[in-house]
């Protein structure tokens, strides 16, 4: 039989897991329920999306998308726990992951959340276009900025991960790709790099709990311990 601890800690990888899986279709499923309006789009992609389209569905899907950062929140914070390791590098690595988990949620109900149902609010209640403008350009640059927390998270992970190897490598390499494209797309925002950075972390994430749901599932392969009792 195994220990209690191997087995509580065996079901923590796969809550974390399960958690991040959930994220990443709430967050597809919200988005497709939304309209979507960028910085730099064209009048006329303004009044379709914050005046002609329908208010109830936006905020279904943004409330799909809210409840999906908040699954986010408890499986990050759980997986930050679980990558920590017992050394000062592995332990202030996934404290970085952890606090820049929390302001990348934080940044994202704010600035995003807040100000884009804000923007839909105003559009749909007489409000002058360009002030409902104005207002969602604020979840704009919110979505924009959020890539340097993205940053902090990724790296954070994969340097603990690295080093505790309580996942694969290519978790820890493919963490820090990500890391290092979130960063880029702040200046590269411009000419449309965010979406990918985006895509890409969304994908990381996923990947990220596939394999942790795999690590909840292995059994622990130490060699059971035996007493030998006296003849």
């Amino acid at each position: 039989m195994l220990p209690v601890t191997s087995a509580v800690q065996r079901r923590l990888w796969q809550v974390a897991g399960a958690l991040l899986l959930a994220h990443v279709v709430l967050v597809l499923g919200g988005v497709a329920l939304e309209s979507q309006l960028v910085l730099g789009d064209p009048q006329q992609s303004a009044v379709d999306a914050l005046v002609s389209s329908s208010l109830s569905q936006n905020y279904a899907g943004g409330f799909v998308e809210y409840v999906g950062f908040l699954v986010l929140l408890c499986g990050g914070m759980l997986l930050t726990r679980l990558v920590r390791g017992d050394t000062e590098v592995s332990t202030w690595l996934a404290s970085c992951a952890e606090g820049g988990l929390v302001a990348y949620v934080a940044i994202t109900v704010v600035g995003g959340f807040a100000a884009g149902a804000a923007a839909l609010y105003d559009g749909h209640h007489g409000a002058p276009l360009a002030v409902a403008v104005a207002v969602n350009d604020i979840r704009g640059f919110a979505f924009v900025l959020s890539g340097g927390l993205v940053t902090v998270i990724a790296l954070g992970l994969a340097g603990a991960v690295r080093l505790t190897g309580a996942l694969p490598r290519w978790v820890a390499l493919s963490g820090y790709a990500v890391g290092v494209v979130s960063l880029a797309a702040i200046p590269g925002a411009g000419v449309g790099l965010q979406n990918v950075s985006t895509l890409l972390w969304l994908v990381w994430v996923l990947a990220v709990g596939v394999a942790a749901l795999r690590r909840g599932r292995a059994r622990d392969e130490r060699p059971a311990h035996r007493t030998t009792l006296p003849v």
